[in-house]
């Protein structure tokens, strides 16, 4: 026994609904797919259009109306879509800024905790040695910090690597820090 899915336009003809689902589909697949650009997503698109129609079986006054109905409801739909993925993109870029502001905060406090922690050593460190270090950390070379503190130069190489070895001592169970800038 066979179904007849048909609805009758307000002039009294009845369309049957297969026919017009096979007259437009591919069509307005193809619409739906200048706005989506994906097939898979604009056939399904249709097919709700096209479960619209019938399960709201709205009357038409003619087949042009009908198919008038399918397109704007296809557009309506695919408007939607490109709506939903916008926000959905929007959503996502916050989700990454936030996620960028959480790195940096986390960066700044692991260089900040970093920092603390080479200086608590250096501040440890014998004073010839840590006024070498510190002067060296400002950026001057080996000379400049001879005339600076008034020692020789191979006095301030001596305190220089005495420094180095005893920060490297006292830092090495912390040195994963490093790695984590």
């Amino acid at each position: 026994m066979s179904r007849n899915y048909c609805f009758t336009l307000t002039n009294g003809v009845q369309l049957d609904f297969k026919q017009v689902f096979d007259q437009y589909f591919n069509s307005l697949v193809l619409f739906s797919d200048r706005y989506l650009g994906e097939r898979e997503e604009s056939e399904s698109l249709v097919q709700d259009a096209f479960l619209a129609l019938w399960e709201n079986r709205l009357e038409f006054p003619d087949e042009i109306s009908v198919k008038a109905y399918l397109y704007s409801t296809v557009r309506n739909k695919a408007l939607n879509v490109l709506k939903h993925r916008k926000i959905e993109q929007q959503y996502m870029n916050d989700i990454l800024r936030d996620e960028d502001a959480e790195l940096y905060y986390m960066k700044s406090v692991v260089e900040e905790e970093t920092r603390r922690l080479i200086f608590t050593a250096i501040d440890s460190l014998p004073e010839h040695c840590r006024k070498v270090c510190l002067l060296n950390l400002e950026g001057l070379d080996n000379q400049e910090i001879a005339d600076e503190l008034q020692i020789s130069l191979n006095t301030v190489k001596f305190h220089k690597k005495n420094a180095y070895k005893l920060l490297r001592d006292k830092l090495k169970d912390k040195f994963y820090l490093l790695f984590l800038i």
